[in-house]
């Protein structure tokens, strides 16, 4: 037998940390070793919201027999014990599993892709645990309305003991691109996580990624919400855009805060509230322009915008050292902050910018309808005139 992961790799394992190959390697060992399951299933209850989004992972055979899945639908890996009785939504493919729900996508009556996440009220009861997701997902829909950064829900409901929800559909991993007509058949969700650990991303590439999340974010805490769980694997691409995902842990920043999280990218003090936003910004922005592995040390910053000419580097240095500080007061307090920081370290073109400036930047408008405005405002006038004059004239040839 395999020797037993030790029990930060079995966090990782539950996070999402880990890459496809060691996540393959860990799983059979789960099926024979009955103590490590429990200290998953452990970490799993601690984090309700830890979420593996793998696919096609066997976690070989399930002790409950799943029902037949709806006509055209992608059985999930290894069986299953969740029976599907959701109205309307075909089920596709089972995308994430957690301990009390899992994630799907899905097609809709009109045969429209989208990931749906469900959550098992009557195993939570059962556990004695309170559904902190319920809470987060009613804070979500009540206060954030659309926003191009964040990850849009549609519908919400309740079947049985299963509370679910529906969410965009993230791009396709392999394809890089949105799912349309077709569904692949080895569809993967397209995150940042995946990302950062298969292609490299250039510096300005990596600043605007940062910057359009910041914007995201910055939604988010104009009405005092505070995400807490910010990392690459929540962070998915929808029609080629960056996204926040994941509002399990979502809740106002003046609530009694609790330490969960990713340790990764929970700041020092553990203070998880605005701040601790800001802090896990700084630090996916640092392992975005070191180019580094995730958890490793981010030194090569210095080396990755050297080849960029449009942003400051000890601007930046300064952006990602406030924002990665130890210390809560000293951290941007809200994402606003972080993202006017950013943008001042922009560099201009100033060869480019006068260019531009020398064409005159409000031309003339020349369509149809500016030419014949002044005609008709001119008939306007004229108009009670002449009718006067043809009055008076045929009054006139009256009297003669």
């Amino acid at each position: 037998m395999v020797a037993c992961p030790k029990s930060d790799v079995l966090r990782k394992l539950e996070s999402g940390l880990l890459s496809d190959d060691e996540a393959e390697a860990i799983f059979p060992h789960l099926c024979e070793c009955s103590q490590c399951a429990e200290a998953l299933e452990s970490y799993r209850a601690q984090n309700l919201d830890g979420r593996v989004i793998r696919n096609a992972i066997n976690r070989g055979p399930s002790s409950t027999t799943a029902p037949s899945p709806s006509k055209g639908a992608a059985s999930p890996p290894g069986g299953g014990s969740f029976v599907w009785d959701i109205p309307d939504y075909e089920r596709v493919r089972l995308c994430g599993e957690g301990a009390f729900g899992s994630v799907w996508a899905v097609r809709n009556r009109v045969g429209i892709y989208r990931a749906l996440k469900t959550i098992n009220l009557g195993q939570l009861k059962a556990a004695d645990v309170a559904c902190r997701e319920s809470t987060a997902l009613e804070t979500y829909c009540r206060h954030i309305q659309r926003h191009p950064n964040l990850i849009e829900v549609f519908h919400v409901g309740v079947q049985g003991d299963i509370l679910y929800y529906t969410m965009e559909l993230a791009d396709d991993d392999a394809s890089r691109r949105p799912v349309r007509d077709q569904f692949p058949s080895t569809y993967c969700p397209l995150t940042l996580y995946g990302l950062m650990t298969t292609t490299p991303v250039s510096a300005n590439t990596s600043i605007e990624i940062v910057l359009q999340l910041l914007r995201g974010l910055s939604r988010l805490h104009a009405v005092d919400l505070a995400h807490r769980d910010i990392k690459p694997a929540n962070i998915v691409f929808v029609n080629k855009r960056p996204k926040l995902a994941d509002i399990g842990m979502i809740t106002t920043a003046t609530a009694t805060p609790s330490q969960v999280g990713t340790p990764e990218y929970m700041p020092p003090d553990l203070r998880m509230d605005l701040t601790a936003d800001t802090y896990a910004m700084g630090v996916i922005l640092k392992q975005l322009l070191s180019g580094t592995k995730l958890g490793s040390a981010t030194d090569g910053i210095a080396r990755a915008l050297e080849i960029s000419d449009q942003w400051n580097l000890r601007g930046i240095h300064r952006v990602v050292d406030q924002a990665c500080s130890p210390e809560g007061n000293a951290r941007y307090q809200q994402a606003d902050h972080m993202l006017d920081a950013i943008e001042s370290c922009r560099e201009m073109d100033y060869d480019t910018l006068f260019a531009e400036l020398k064409h005159d930047p409000c031309p003339p408008i020349t369509t149809g309808r500016t030419v014949y405005v002044p005609i008709v405002v001119a008939l306007i006038h004229v108009l009670p005139w002449t009718l006067a004059l043809l009055l008076a004239i045929m009054l006139t040839m009256k009297l003669i």
